[in-house]
């Protein structure tokens, strides 16, 4: 591929839909882009389980079409992306990445693909996941392991991994994710990309397999914050067949990046967050450097004490394994040998826990959310590392023979299940590396309902420090 289509390949969403919209730019230049670099790289990344070739150009050369004739939609519209494998798409399987769901075929489009085409995008395919999105290091046994395109030996993070990795590698500029303790935003971190939880809420999981379904979150992955804030617009908003959907009105989430922090209150947690005992120090430093930047730049800093933060992680992973269990019982009792051990094991395992233990659960996350709530009340964000170690390999995440689970992988998602916990808007950009040479993030979480505030952090951060624009080696 030459320069010129690679670059093409690696612009971001924000810049090509001017060029789209005059006429510069071609959609069906850009999709033939990401299908030759999905056929040449998925091969090597798995990012990709199915691809739809033929539909795909149909859709692209009816969107050069459209807009040729003054039909413009939008930022999205002739923008190639991909779904995650647990999005509708009527008439195609979707298998949440498991035996079990092999041939369940789609009726209806999910509400959030069918927003997506309204707007002009063009899904090319359904992306990787671990089965059923329960597991935050990106393997599994069924489908395959998705590949870091950083280093292809190591994870992609979990469980929203074919998106991070064909997001990453440019194979196409945008996917959807879905978070339940950090599915989007640990992915992008490993990747080196943006990720967005919106609010609890905020998008309609309608058409999407539920794991957890007071903590499940879907949301934009993209190379830049700018495109997940296009991409929310148009997945946002509320939908009645979907009772967790909200009513609130949805707001231009692009209409501040340009603002950048000055004048921000940026919040830095005291507890646990900057632990030397839970953080890798090349990670922290990372960390530190980005806040660094953006304090010189005018956003002033604030030290935020936390110190009954770290209880939101076992709140997380109690009610989701409670709900998970209730999703998948009737399907585990006539499927059980169709399930990857680990995910079956996690599953059995909370049969036995009792009623009391869910209901205690939730009780502690109503505290916890009113506690944080308060304590960031004075503050626009926070900023924190987004995951506290560095990336393992797919060697270390994968069990020994006769063991359902590895040892490695479980302090992932240790920062961003606490949001989940909250439902509150939470963004990963990429803010270094390490001495490894694989990406490091900065997590970004703001108060509820206002995702523009955090991705303007977000956007400004990128401007200033500049590290969107490297690309991994496989590219």
């Amino acid at each position: 591929m030459s320069d010129e289509r690679t670059q093409l390949a690696f612009d971001s969403i924000h810049e090509l839909a001017p060029k789209i919209k005059d006429g510069s730019v071609s959609p069906v230049d850009i999709t033939e882009i990401a299908l030759e670099r999905t056929a040449v790289l998925n091969p090597k990344l798995n990012a990709f389980l199915d691809i739809w070739h033929d539909e795909t150009l149909a859709a692209a050369t009816k969107a050069e079409r459209d807009i040729a004739d003054g039909q413009y939609l939008g930022p999205m519209h002739g923008i190639p992306i991909g779904l995650k494998d647990l999005v509708d798409v009527a008439g195609k399987v979707t298998t949440g990445g498991s035996k079990v769901l092999q041939s369940n075929i789609a009726k209806n489009d999910a509400t959030i693909t069918d927003r997506l085409n309204c707007a002009g995008a063009i899904s090319i395919g359904k992306t990787n996941l671990v089965e059923f999105a329960f597991g935050a290091a990106g393997v599994n046994p069924y489908t395959g392991d998705a590949r870091n395109p950083w280093d292809t030996d190591k994870i992609t993070g979990g469980s929203s991994s074919g998106s991070g990795a064909g997001v990453a590698a440019g194979m196409v500029y945008g996917a959807l994710g879905s978070d339940t303790g950090g599915s989007i935003r640990m992915p992008a971190s490993l990747c080196g990309i943006a990720g967005l939880k919106p609010t609890y809420g905020r998008v309609p999981r309608t058409g999407v397999l539920d794991l957890c379904w007071s903590c499940d979150h879907v949301g934009p992955m993209t190379r830049r914050t700018a495109d997940c804030a296009h991409m929310l617009n148009v997945i946002a908003g509320h939908d009645p067949l979907d009772i967790a959907s909200s009513t609130r009105p949805v707001p231009d989430f692009a209409a501040d990046l340009d603002k950048g922090v000055d004048g921000l209150r940026i919040g830095v947690p005291e507890n646990y967050f900057f632990d030397p005992d839970i953080v890798d120090p090349e990670i922290a430093a990372a960390v530190n450097t980005a806040i660094e930047l953006l304090a010189n730049n005018g956003a002033e800093i604030v030290p935020v004490p936390l110190d009954w933060v770290s209880n939101g992680r076992s709140i997380n992973m109690i009610i989701t394994l409670a709900e998970a269990t209730a999703v998948h019982e009737k399907m585990l009792a006539y499927h059980a040998d169709d399930y990857t051990p680990a995910v079956r094991s996690r599953i059995q395992s909370a049969l036995a826990m009792p009623a009391v233990d869910y209901v205690r659960a939730q009780r502690a996350r109503q505290a916890f959310s009113v506690a944080m709530a308060e304590a960031t009340k004075d503050v626009d964000v926070l900023a924190t590392p987004t995951v506290p170690v560095r990336t393992h390999t797919i060697a270390e995440c994968t069990p020994a023979p006769g063991e359902a689970i590895a040892d490695k992988g479980a302090e992932i998602p240790l920062f961003t299940s606490i949001f989940d916990v909250t439902g509150e808007p939470s963004l990963s950009v990429m803010c270094g590396f390490d001495s490894s040479n694989m990406p490091i993030g900065l997590m970004i979480t703001g108060h509820a309902f206002d995702e523009t505030t955090v991705v303007r952090v977000g956007h400004a951060y990128e401007e200033l420090s500049g590290w969107h624009a490297q690309r991994p080696p496989i590219s």
